[in-house]
């Protein structure tokens, strides 16, 4: 009887010490979100990059249950974003919404940049991607990328691609289709996509790499013509091919877009930050909300998250040196 009493009396402490460790747990959890999140965007307010971050914060918000604020920080390729977010505190208070452009790109461009994205960010979730279309303007005689190319071999002077600003990720698409076609292009950088369009739809340059997030409604209103696309078709144009089903490989990489934080951030802050979009990045809700803003969703965590980031980089170093890409 003794011994059974001591082996129940066990059974009962280890059974209320769980239990209470069931009820401790969220209030610890609790206590270590943040009262109010920062997520820096180093994107002009306004935009589908913009949207696309705030509705990133709103999914963290219902999540956590605190407040999330944004803070728009443009300039310099994401170098005021940066610098901002590297001033912050590491307790997940502090945020940065990014685009693969800024992160394994633009690094190997410009050595001037202020920041690493190796040394001073921490990934946390890749979220979206956008769809990356080439477009020409309705005075261009060509309704697909192999007509337009034809075109550029025989055209004198060059036709002119204009781009979001010298040494963006659109301006990189121009350099690999260059190399890939074996044709010149005038290079015309403008101070985004935006005016860059308006002048593609004026007939003022021929064309551009484009997000279909801002160049759709020009394209089905006929305004410009879509002729390809990069890496995959769309689902708004399934049958606009790719670049490269046209005859024109090595322009396939997709930009995305997801959410970062300062180096040191503890895996606490990070999976409590990774965990509270996931969640919401599964509804149906979410889903729609990144369709309806031109981006499609592309969910990577962790390990996988931070590989993605050094293979894409390991892949733009080797296109930009072994074709001998100049910006």
């Amino acid at each position: 009887m003794h011994l059974e009493f001591k082996f129940f009396k066990c059974c009962l402490t280890t059974l209320l010490l769980m239990m209470g460790a069931v009820f401790i747990s969220p209030l610890c959890f609790s206590e270590n979100i943040p009262n109010t999140i920062k997520v820096i965007i180093p994107f002009a307010p306004g935009g589908p990059t913009d949207v696309l971050g705030r509705i990133i914060a709103e999914s963290l918000q219902k999540n956590l249950k605190t407040t999330v604020i944004t803070e728009n920080r443009p300039g310099a390729n994401g170098v005021v974003a940066v610098n901002t977010l590297k001033q912050g505190a590491v307790d997940g208070s502090n945020l940065l919404f990014v685009s693969s452009g800024m992160i394994t790109f633009n690094p190997l461009i410009d050595p001037s940049l202020s920041y690493d994205p190796q040394k001073d960010l921490v990934p946390i979730i890749c979220v979206a991607q956008t769809e990356i279309g080439i477009i020409v303007a309705n005075n261009v005689a060509a309704n697909q990328l192999t007509d337009f190319i034809q075109l550029a071999k025989s055209a004198n002077p060059p036709l002119s691609l204009g781009s979001a600003g010298v040494g963006n990720i659109l301006h990189a698409y121009i350099e690999l289709l260059k190399n890939s076609a074996k044709v010149n292009f005038i290079h015309v950088p403008y101070k985004g996509a935006s005016p860059s369009l308006a002048d593609v739809m004026g007939g003022q340059i021929s064309g551009m790499f484009i997000g279909l997030s801002i160049a759709q409604p020009a394209v089905q209103s006929g305004k410009v013509k879509l002729l390809a696309m990069v890496g995959k078709r769309s689902a708004a144009f399934p049958d606009v091919p790719t670049i490269t089903e046209q005859g024109f490989p090595g322009v396939e990489m997709i930009p995305w877009f997801g959410i970062m934080g300062p180096r040191g951030m503890s895996p606490e802050a990070i999976n409590m930050i990774s965990d509270g979009i996931y969640q919401t990045s599964q509804s149906d809700e979410f889903k729609k909300k990144l369709v309806t803003a031109g981006f499609s969703p592309y969910i990577i965590t962790g390990n996988k998250f931070s590989q993605m980031i050094k293979d894409e980089a390991n892949t733009w170093s080797t296109l930009i040196s072994s074709k001998k890409i100049n910006f």
